[in-house]
């Protein structure tokens, strides 16, 4: 009802000095109008949090996987076709995290289908859990051609872990090695790289016999290849029997006689030393630290920093971990995993809702190195960060370079659905009808066609193309996947946008050519009560108030066995009633309109409908010239409900009446009202206008000092305010009625009008009517050479100049004529009569209002004299 209220409050206020129209007589309150048929948002925000999850996963950070994972499932929008998925990417996150326990728990729940992705994570989690029967059944229950790609990385290092098991050291080698290779990205990479690296904690526990042997090697062979082999064989020996802490401090010894000339062997250490301490432990983090630092290989230095990434769970520790990041991103030569190292930092910043910081690492990497394989992961963050951040034409763009930047497959279908949806977002209903067009093509198997079918015919309605929309929706009729719900939710939003674009007319005759009309069985019930209340309301629009009577009692009827949210039921009874009072008022039954308002209010105490019922009684009561009725109507609501969103106006609506009935004692009470107006409600949005209105009540009231002072007050005050000109009119009109007491009040009113006049950024029809008065202020000061010239220009500016002229509404035409009826008369004045003539031929030819005052005086020119006797 407010928004309602804010365009047409201005509106109306561009009349200039005409009488306010009861604003009660072109709202209209109904739970209809709020949109809540309106779309079902495509499923952007999970599309979004989905590639989150998968970037936080491959840059290290599973445990942040898992929690996206799970607000994910939580969501209601999220298509039951993509839930497996989304539980199958939790439970990866779960085992990389190291979190059997919740994986169990997460397995035991998953409802999905049992396919190759399931079996493989159940044989990971088997695997995991040393339960290695299992493993292999889960195994043989793969078909690695059902996996996607990031998957047969997976079912490569199954297979190498259970070959660990079976002690079949090759063929377990060759399953890592295939896994490394499978492996679709670095990340990935270096996770199984680091997994290979585990081998030495699994298979069999040693004997004493054994590790002593590793011992003597270790210390006869001190400072050689031979002795740095047999400390690690050693020290992994000691982790099996769960003496981590003597393994750690002898992998410690050894890194302190380890030479310089090998440092590939303190980099296998330090890796050694983080899987024994673990990837949280203190221990583990400071030799990861120290391996992407200044590890030897590449591989190693990602290897560690994913696992350093892994192991971050708390936020001091993420901080920790920026700072060392930054330290090594700014050292003074070029890392050489400077692009990992960047992902990483943006990836903890956008875990920390640091999107400025998230933002600029990725942006970053892409401009410094824009080859980079990193380059879809870094467009994820950004994408990330602009959807946050609500900037939806970014994200819209940022979709498009990462669909270009992924091969033809789900993830950039499903990005095509996310570009749709930001460019709707973003308010660009253009593009978004195409690129929901595009995604149909493209058919994502997790967006149901029927939804896409919608948001296609909605985008067509927001932009304003109706006969578009109309032509899809007949030609989609017939579609299988176009699903029942979907077609009328599209209907109700192409008929209601018809409505209002002021073709009820039109919106009655496709409401009324539906199959079967809202009695289709098929419709569902929220959604044909909605058709039945705005069938009634559209006859009411139309000027059929007995159609909307009876359709209203129709509705009503049905409301009782409709399966509709109570809530709903009840919104709907009210407005339904007081739609059927507003027809039998136009009826002339106000004896049944009251008593039905007076049934609304005590079914419906409270609510809004019930305190809109007085404004609509008011509107009636004021059309019949009752207002003192109509004012005391007003001021109780406002009296009794002074909570409601509908007080300040009307308070407002009270001073209008108040004002229309013109003694001064009318006026001054106009002004009390709208005082309590500004004092119990100063942050509302018509606190401006009553202001402006008490101006101009002081001015009817000849109290031009107080007058001058609101003014005054408003363009110092609320100057930001988009209608502050509207004072600075007022003022004008204000200083030109004190010029008798002092002449220099003209000059100053006529350089206010001659200001407004010549401000690009003014309405055009507020500009014409300054000009005028600007003129008018030369005329009554004796300068009417200097009025002929204003006037003349203004002509010549807003009606001669084609493009000027289309942008005048009525007010403006009104001036325009106003202008040429008085430049007409000034130039008769002064004997210019051929030009006076010209001037009235104007209002004639561009059809202006005054057409017959022009025409009459044309004819005093053209009808001789009466010859004297």
């Amino acid at each position: 009802m407010r928004a309602l209220m804010k365009p047409f409050v201005r509106a109306v206020f561009l009349l200039w000095g005409s009488a306010l129209v009861a604003l009660a007589q072109i709202a209209s309150v109904s739970p209809l109008a709020s949109e809540r048929a309106a779309a079902e948002a495509a499923p952007g925000n999970w599309i979004v949090a989905e590639g989150r999850a998968t970037s936080a996963l491959q840059a290290g950070f599973p445990a942040t996987a898992a929690v996206i994972c799970r607000e994910i499932l939580a969501d209601q929008a999220l298509p039951a076709a993509a839930r497996p998925r989304v539980q199958q990417a939790l439970l990866t996150a779960l085992l990389d995290a190291g979190d059997l326990a919740a994986a169990e728990k997460e397995f035991a729940a998953y409802d999905g289908p049992k396919d190759s992705p399931y079996r493989l994570r159940a044989g990971l989690l088997a695997a995991n859990a040393r339960r290695v029967a299992a493993a292999k059944t889960e195994l043989s229950e793969v078909n690695a051609g059902d996996l996607p790609a990031a998957d047969r990385g997976w079912w490569h290092f199954l297979q190498a872990q259970i070959a660990d098991f079976d002690g079949d050291v090759p063929r377990a080698t060759a399953q890592y090695e295939q896994a490394v290779q499978a492996a679709v990205s670095e990340q990935q990479r270096a996770r199984f790289t680091l997994g290979q690296a585990q081998t030495l904690l699994r298979g069999g526990t040693p004997g004493e016999s054994e590790l002593a042997v590793l011992r003597r090697n270790m210390e006869t062979f001190a400072g050689q290849r031979l002795g740095f082999d047999s400390a690690r064989f050693y020290a992994a020996g000691l982790a099996k029997l769960g003496r981590q802490s003597e393994a750690i401090a002898t992998l410690d010894r050894q890194l302190l006689i380890v030479p310089p000339t090998e440092r590939n062997v303190a980099d296998q250490m330090r890796l050694l030393i983080g899987l024994i301490a673990g990837e949280t432990n203190p221990a583990a983090r400071r030799a990861f630290r120290e391996l992407v630092r200044t590890g030897l290989r590449p591989e190693t230095q990602r290897t560690a920093l994913y696992a350093l990434a892994r192991g971050t769970r708390t936020p001091a520790e993420r901080e920790q971990l920026r700072r060392d990041l930054t330290e090594l991103i700014g050292g003074v030569q070029l890392h050489p995993i400077i692009e990992d190292l960047l992902l990483v930092r943006a990836q903890a910043g956008l875990q920390d809702r640091r999107f400025n910081e998230a933002e600029q690492d990725a942006r970053l990497l892409l401009d410094r190195f824009p080859g980079s394989p990193l380059k879809a992961a870094a467009l994820g963050v950004r994408l990330a960060v602009a959807w946050e951040a609500r900037l939806y034409r970014t994200a819209a763009d940022l979709s498009t370079q990462l669909r270009a930047a992924l091969p033809a497959g789900r993830e950039r279908s499903e990005l095509g659905v996310l570009l749709a949806e930001a460019f709707f977002r973003s308010g660009d209903f253009k593009n978004a009808a195409d690129a929901y067009d595009a995604a149909l093509r493209e058919a994502p198997q997790v967006v149901p066609p029927g939804r896409l079918i919608f948001q296609r015919v909605l985008s067509d309605v927001r932009a304003n193309r109706l006969g578009e929309a109309a032509k899809l929706l007949d030609e989609m009729a017939g579609n299988a996947a176009f699903d029942t719900e979907s077609r009328w939710q599209a209907e109700w939003n192409l008929v209601r946008e018809m409505q209002n674009h002021g073709r009820a007319a039109d919106a009655m005759a496709r409401l009324e050519r539906l199959p079967g009309g809202a009695a289709n069985p098929a419709v569902p019930d929220e959604l044909r009560i909605r058709l039945l209340w705005l069938r009634a309301k559209l006859s009411f629009d139309n000027g059929q108030p007995a159609a909307a009577a009876q359709q209203a009692d129709e509705l009503l009827g049905r409301l009782p066995g409709a399966q509709i949210d109570a809530a709903l039921g009840a919104e709907v009874a009210g407005t339904t009633q007081l739609l059927k009072a507003q027809a039998l008022l136009d009826l002339g039954r106000d004896a049944e309109a009251a008593a039905l308002l007076e049934k609304l209010r005590a079914e419906h105490r409270n609510a809004k409908v019930a305190v809109y019922s007085f404004i609509v009684q008011a509107a009636r009561q004021a059309q019949r010239g009752e207002l003192a009725a109509a004012q005391k109507t007003l001021v109780d609501l406002a009296d009794s409900n002074p909570r409601s969103e509908y007080a300040p106006f009307a308070l407002y609506e009270a001073a209008l009446y108040a004002e229309r009935q013109g003694l001064d004692a009318n006026l001054r009470y106009a002004y009390e009202r709208l005082d309590d107006l500004v004092r119990k409600y100063p942050a509302d949005d018509l606190v401006f206008y009553a202001l402006l209105k008490q101006g101009d009540l002081l001015r009817k009231l000849n109290d031009f000092g107080p007058a001058r002072l609101v003014y005054e007050n408003l363009i110092n005050n609320r100057g930001q305010h988009p209608d502050v000109l509207l004072a600075q009119m007022g003022l004008a009109a204000t200083l030109f009625a004190q010029g008798a007491n002092n002449p220099g009040n003209y000059e100053a009113a006529g350089a206010l009008y001659e200001r407004i006049r010549d401000l690009p950024t003014a309405p055009t029809d507020l500009r014409v009517e300054a000009g005028y008065l600007w003129g008018y202020t030369q005329a009554r000061r004796g300068q009417p050479q200097g009025a002929r010239a204003i006037h003349w220009g203004v002509v010549d500016a807003f009606l001669l100049d084609a493009a000027k002229a289309a942008q005048l509404g009525a007010t403006g035409r009104y001036w325009i004529s106003r202008t040429l009826l008085e430049l007409g008369q000034l130039l008769e004045d002064a004997g210019q009569l051929d030009e006076a003539q010209r001037a009235y031929q104007l209002v004639i030819d561009h059809d202006l209002g005054g057409v017959a005052q022009a025409r009459a005086r044309l004819d005093r020119f053209r009808t001789p004299p009466e010859a004297k006797p």
